[in-house]
């Protein structure tokens, strides 16, 4: 089985918080993918970004390299070529990255890159090794996936994790297609679809439809966006593994349709207030308290559906 990381609730801390308490909880977890993998990850990234000086760069995924639970890379000459090592696949790009960035002169951002590289390509004179603080380096958070991601395609995305690998980001959110899984599960609860349609919101609202502010606006979605998404997630769990990295997956937040109390009429559920300037039916959000044995029953159902979808 993959690993599989799960984000019960949207966090409000910081990245360096998250990181740490990260780093306390789990300290033991491992990637999923061989180094073997994780080496081919990085010289597809190197392909990618240097198509013409690629065969310049050897790499090498040593899973002791550095301390323990510290992402370290080396940098070396060796028989003319730069040899970039790392403990992880993520480390040896965050190596790769540093060797641009320190040695070339180079740059790589989200709106474009500038690679203008010496016509010869300089060695290191010296080993150079480097130790990251921590083990885990947090990236997203709800908001991004509406405000940036949610038009993305395949093409976009690599390039995403491509930035991120070479940023050392190794604990990313991966929320694309979530709506789908959601939709099975309450469809399995006996929830009509058209309650279910009407509870999910549009693509440039899913954010705020996840967070339990809106409902319905923009909607609903066809069956060809969440069959897109989930093609999409599987393509991006894909990619993260492969770089050695620990994608974060979305868990039941407890928001549902507003029709709950018809096929369950004692659960517990708190009408949320209006939010922004939005009025009904956008707003009022129907909220299942945590304390009531349905929120543990359908985040249990959540989890295995998306389990059995992404993770096997």
């Amino acid at each position: 089985m993959s690993l599989l990381l799960l984000c019960v609730c949207f966090s409000i801390l910081s990245d360096v918080y998250m990181a740490k308490a990260a780093s306390t909880v789990i300290p033991d977890i491992q990637a999923s993918s061989s180094p073997k993998v994780q080496e081919d990850a990085v010289r597809n990234l190197i392909r990618r970004l240097l198509p013409f000086h690629s065969e310049s760069f050897k790499v090498k995924v040593d899973l002791d390299l550095g301390p323990k639970d510290q992402d370290t890379f080396e940098l070396k000459s060796v028989n003319g070529s730069i040899q970039v090592s790392g403990s992880s696949g993520v480390a040896a790009a965050w190596g790769f990255h540093y060797y641009l960035k320190i040695y070339c002169g180079c740059h790589v951002s989200w709106s474009g890159v500038q690679l203008k590289l010496p016509k010869l390509l300089p060695q290191p004179e010296t080993p150079v090794l480097v130790t990251s603080n921590d083990k885990f380096t947090y990236y997203m958070n709800v908001c991004t996936f509406s405000y940036s991601t949610v038009w993305w395609n395949w093409t976009r995305w690599e390039k995403e994790l491509d930035w991120m690998a070479l940023n050392r980001i190794n604990l990313p959110l991966a929320f694309v297609g979530q709506e789908i899984v959601l939709k099975r599960v309450f469809l399995k609860l006996g929830f009509e679809e058209k309650s279910v349609d009407d509870y999910i919101t549009g693509p440039a609202f899913l954010a705020w439809n996840r967070m339990g502010n809106i409902q319905q606006f923009g909607g609903p979605l066809p069956s060809s966006w969440h069959q897109q998404q989930l093609r999409l997630q599987h393509q991006i769990l894909n990619r993260m593994r492969e770089f050695g990295m620990f994608p974060v997956l979305p868990a039941f937040s407890g928001h549902v349709p507003s029709t709950i109390k018809e096929l369950f009429p004692t659960a517990t559920v708190s009408v949320l207030a209006a939010w922004s300037h939005f009025g009904p039916p956008y707003s009022g959000t129907t909220f299942l308290e945590p304390s009531d044995p349905l929120f543990r029953k359908i985040g249990a159902m959540f989890l295995q559906e998306v389990i059995m979808e992404i993770v096997l």
